[in-house]
């Protein structure tokens, strides 16, 4: 079932404003399912070049200190090997300058070095957002009875559900959970069990989706803040996650 303005008009039929919110959902809808997709390039291009600067960044402020640490050694070492209180005074003077000159010059190479770092810890969570649901794109393309208009509840259900990062597995890099499963085998697990069984196309006549057949929304939004029902998002995810998560959506509710 494709999610579209006369599927929706059908969902918030009896709601207030109706239309404004079908709007804000099919925005909402359109964002996550190709936004991440028109940017994918773009993101990956800009972290690998925030990684490079931000490498060179600290490499520049290692020789830096290196530098000023040798140059500070050096004094000290004439100054304790002065013969008079005049020499001494003279390389004390000297190293207090240089201390003076590179504590603020540090400082600031420390400070661009840690905005820098912000910017690409940032994008990198952006980055990993793409790469995991790249991933898991191609994992739902490999379904051929996947509901094509659950798919983006059931990237909803699976993100909810799982978490995944980059683990060192033999020497590789490799997006995987805690289990050490990865997108493609974790999703195939998950459509076997009963929840994940909602989500495939029924093979009975006429049948549609799933947990997808016809059912009155509630008279109020169950997900908006300080009228939360329970009761009432348990019975939408059970009988029309669709349903479920578009109102879940519309109320701004996370989690």
């Amino acid at each position: 079932m494709a999610l579209n303005k006369e599927f929706l008009t059908s969902v918030f039929e009896g709601i207030e404003k109706p239309d404004d919110r079908i709007e804000k959902v099919l925005k909402e809808y359109e964002a996550d399912v190709t936004g991440l997709k028109v940017n994918r390039d773009q993101v990956l291009t800009e972290n690998k070049g925030y990684k490079e600067k931000l490498e060179k960044l600290t490499a520049d402020y290692g020789t830096e200190k290196t530098g000023f640490q040798k140059r500070i050694e050096e004094l000290e070492t004439k100054i304790k090997s002065s013969g008079s209180e005049e020499t001494k005074a003279f390389y004390e003077a000297e190293k207090k300058q240089i201390q003076d000159m590179y504590a603020a010059k540090l400082t600031d190479a420390e400070k661009a070095i840690g905005q820098h770092k912000a910017a690409h810890d940032e994008l990198y969570s952006e980055y990993l957002k793409v790469l995991k649901n790249t991933e898991l794109d191609r994992a739902m393309d490999a379904f051929t009875n996947l509901d094509p208009g659950l798919k983006n509840v059931l990237r909803d259900v699976f993100w909810a559900r799982y978490q995944f990062d980059f683990q060192n597995v033999e020497g590789e890099r490799k997006l995987l959970n805690k289990e050490f499963r990865n997108i493609s085998d974790t999703l195939t697990a998950f459509v076997g069990t009963d929840e994940g069984k909602r989500f495939i196309l029924s093979s009975s006549t006429g049948g549609g989706a799933p947990g997808s057949a016809s059912v009155k929304p509630p008279v109020k939004n169950p997900f908006v803040k300080g009228q939360e029902n329970l009761t009432e998002q348990g019975r939408l995810f059970k009988e029309n996650p669709t349903l479920f998560a578009r109102l879940k959506a519309e109320a701004g509710a996370s989690g």
